[in-house]
């Protein structure tokens, strides 16, 4: 799938004077793609295996070694066939054997599409190498890190650690403590091996990076051909792809396929047999489709989506639930907001404190659902703006709001919750003091 197909190779513009040379930040654009495949992987296996854990939790405990085999045999049909890998052919790159000599006299001599093709195609022990170091290579550095980690690697030993986490108290000299028995120098050889792999595995991986970082930089500034070091080993390069580089897209499904109602038994062998070749050819088309779809998701499930928002109103999730009704409204989908608690007779509007402190304000009446009964007209001179029907203080004090709905002086109801485990007005049952919520504003 060529995804640069606005990048025109034959633009005399570029920078390079070789068209088909890929840019440094196409190169890097591949392979941070195969990095992040694995750790998304990993994510959606473990949260599948939460819900599947007979059968997916051995499958995630040997997570490394089964994305190992499945990217092996990835790699291996892309390098095949394509003469790329997954990421590479992805972004319309490929690899070839490297001439041993690109002067434009070798190059005419060399005329023939199909002699160039057949030089610069990929043989057996290439794609061996290829495979070793686009599956081999992170598979033993996965090894060695968790390893590392295991016996105590990036652990940081306090404000007197080193510079990679390593504690100065030894010196970086390994210690053997005799734990009253004699230990044997198997075990001393093996602590010593820890100790020193310990310490000297952040060194050398320090110097792998580097050694990675002065081949790009090399490549960057068209110093050398070759994106990696093993490339100039085995003398080879990445290209863009050509319009001519490849005779024809292999077809998904062989042209000889017999008829399924005819030979449907025949048919269906035919389709096992083609079956691997046809999912790992879907496999360049899912990886676009799937980061749609999450996308998709995302954007579906934020809050910016005001249409599903409106929709889950009703208690549907987002679903067809606010789909066209005859009505169409989205009254249907409002919730009226609960009755107001009344209070009872035995509460403290109808029984005032001995220390009630009766404000000098206007009284408001209740409510209108306080007096549909008709039995509360009483109240409609017990409950005062902004007083707490407790002590009387206007304005309250820290005001807080009970679960009843009605407001108190935080001291006052906290007291009085504590003590009685009931709302003063409602006589209605709190749940201890941690229900109460102070009142801002």
């Amino acid at each position: 799938m060529d995804l640069l197909q606005s990048v025109d190779p034959t633009n005399a513009g570029l920078s390079s004077a070789d068209p088909y040379r890929p840019s440094f930040f196409e190169l890097a654009a591949q392979e941070q793609l195969g990095d992040l495949l694995k750790p998304a992987l990993r994510y959606t296996l473990a949260v599948l295996a939460q819900r599947n854990p007979r059968y997916l939790l051995r499958v995630v405990n040997r997570f490394d070694e089964v994305y190992a085999l499945i990217m092996w045999a990835i790699e291996r049909h892309y390098l095949k066939t394509w003469g790329s890998s997954f990421a590479e052919n992805f972004y319309g790159l490929r690899r070839r054997r490297r001439p041993g000599i690109t002067t434009p006299r070798a190059k005419k001599a060399s005329s023939s599409r199909s002699t160039q093709q057949s030089m610069e195609a990929l043989r057996g022990v290439d794609i061996n190498v290829s495979l070793l170091m686009l599956v081999g290579l992170p598979y033993a550095q996965t090894k060695l890190h968790d390893l590392w980690e295991s016996i105590g690697g990036g652990v940081d030993a306090g404000p007197e650690g080193g510079l990679f986490g390593d504690d100065e108290e030894t010196g970086g000299r390994a210690v053997f403590q005799d734990g009253g028995g004699p230990t044997s120098r198997i075990e001393k050889l093996r602590t010593l091996l820890k100790v020193c792999f310990r310490k000297g595995y952040p060194y050398a991986g320090a110097a792998w990076q580097l050694w990675l970082l002065a081949y790009n930089v090399g490549y960057l500034f068209e110093k050398t051909p070759f994106w990696r070091p093993w490339f100039k080993l085995m003398r080879m390069d990445i290209r863009r792809v050509a319009s001519d580089d490849y005779a024809a897209s292999p077809p998904l499904l062989p042209p000889n396929m017999p008829n399924p109602l005819r030979e449907p038994a025949r048919f269906a062998l035919q389709m096992l047999r083609s079956s691997p070749f046809i999912f790992f050819e879907a496999l360049k088309y899912a990886l676009p489709a799937s980061i749609f779809f999450f996308k998709f998701l995302e954007w579906w499930y934020s809050p910016d989506n005001s249409r599903r928002r409106r929709r889950g109103r009703g208690g549907g999730g987002g679903g067809g639930a606010g789909t066209g009704e005859a009505g169409g409204s989205d009254e249907m989908y409002k919730l009226e907001p609960p009755r107001v608690l009344p209070p009872n007779q035995r509460g403290v509007l109808y029984n005032k404190a001995s220390d009630y402190k009766e404000p000098h304000i206007p009284r408001s009446k209740l409510a209108p659902n306080f007096d549909e009964d008709g039995d509360l007209q009483s109240t409609k001179d017990s409950l005062l703006h902004n007083s707490c029907p407790l002590c009387g203080a206007t304005p309250m004090n820290n005001p807080c709001a009970l679960p009843t709905g009605y407001v108190f002086c935080y001291t006052c109801a906290f007291a009085y919750v504590e003590e009685k485990g009931r709302c003063p007005v409602t006589l209605a049952k709190v749940q201890g003091t941690s229900e109460l919520r102070r009142v801002l504003g």
